[in-house]
């Protein structure tokens, strides 16, 4: 458990840069994987929710990495383990810890945004004063959610097709069926196409895209 003032929280998932990760998008680039581009997407990612000014926690896959990952994060933020399961039981397992170390309400994020409104959290956060009981969703262009925000564990991360493009609607469907309802905020992308990377504006992202792909950003 990791304590954390009566506050909201901000949650990222994250798998740590050594861990590997994005293959689609590396074998789009026709590259081997590399820790440095996925350094920076989590850097930049952090920088965004940081900004946001809660207190944050990292969870780590694999659970090995944690020290990896706290060495490049400041040392106010949290960073923990990730449990075992799949992508939903992941999930929710973060949150139930931050909930279980004393937030108030938890957004939950993943670590390739490096573009994240830092808005969206803010507009998460107030739809829940409004709104205490509902699941607050922040849509993605491939019919998943990059955000997702409540003020208990929402019963939204069973019967998902991760990684598919109906995981939002069969989160809607999941939210409903606990009794609870779902509002949103902005839609927004992860990174999983060359061109989604090469649309990035976020420092250690396009520093790297300008030294590996070149100024124009073509492999």
């Amino acid at each position: 458990m990791v304590g954390v003032a009566e506050t909201p929280v901000v949650a990222v998932l994250a798998r740590a840069p050594s861990a590997g990760g994005k293959r689609r998008l590396f074998a789009a680039l026709g590259r081997a994987p590399d820790a440095a581009l996925l350094r920076a997407l989590f850097l930049d990612t952090l920088d965004a929710v940081l900004a946001a000014g809660y207190p944050s926690i990292v969870g780590v896959d694999p659970p090995d990495a944690v020290d990896e990952v706290r060495a490049l994060v400041p040392s106010d933020v949290a960073v923990v383990a990730q449990r075992e399961g799949d992508l939903g039981q992941r999930m929710q397992a973060l949150m139930a810890e931050a909930f279980a170390g004393g937030a108030t309400a938890v957004v939950l994020v993943g670590s390739d945004l490096p573009d994240l409104p830092v808005q969206s959290i803010h507009d998460a956060l107030t739809s829940l004063v409004r709104h205490p009981g509902a699941v607050v969703l922040g849509p993605a262009a491939d019919g998943g959610y990059y955000l997702i925000a409540a003020r208990h564990v929402p019963a939204a991360f069973t019967g998902i097709e991760w990684g598919g493009p109906l995981v939002l609607a069969q989160t809607e469907r999941a939210v409903a069926r606990g009794g609870r309802v779902c509002l949103f905020v902005d839609r927004h992308g992860d990174v999983d196409r060359p061109e989604d990377l090469r649309r990035v504006r976020a420092a250690r992202t396009r520093a790297w895209v300008k030294a590996s792909l070149g100024s124009s950003g073509e492999a």
